[in-house]
């Protein structure tokens, strides 16, 4: 039925241990990562975290002078979209690094990945282990 010897599914084992750890590596990367960025000539200044939370948000007193409510309040939106890209920019480069190029979210937790290849691999065994 399988063709697949113990000595290959030890080294598909291994295999898949190495792509966990660099997931998990990976992973936790992800949790500093921070975007900056400046609108209005760096008169404002926005920070958001690695889930797109904003950190810190600095306005130069001269720019509440300079600028009326609306246009305020586009350079602002436009500081704070540019932070969340460059998180956006720094996370894919940084999956892209550990070899995992995946538009989407990021695959399940690391620890359930390996759960759930223990336990393919002693389906695996028993059945060969029946034949």
């Amino acid at each position: 039925m399988f063709d697949v010897t113990p000595e290959e599914l030890e080294k598909i084992s291994r295999q898949a241990d190495e792509a966990m750890a660099k997931l998990g590596e990976a992973m936790h990367g992800l949790r500093d990562i921070t975007g900056e960025a400046m609108a209005a000539g760096g008169k404002i200044k926005a920070t958001v975290e690695a889930d797109g939370l904003v950190r810190d948000l600095r306005l130069d007193p001269r720019v509440l002078r300079t600028m009326g409510t609306d246009e305020l309040a586009e350079a602002i939106v436009a500081a704070l979209r540019a932070a969340q890209m460059s998180v956006r920019k720094q996370t894919e480069e940084q999956v892209r690094a550990v070899g995992i190029d995946h538009a989407g979210p990021l695959p399940m937790d690391p620890a359930e990945a390996r759960a759930r290849l223990d336990s393919i691999q002693s389906d695996f065994i028993a059945a060969l282990q029946n034949h």
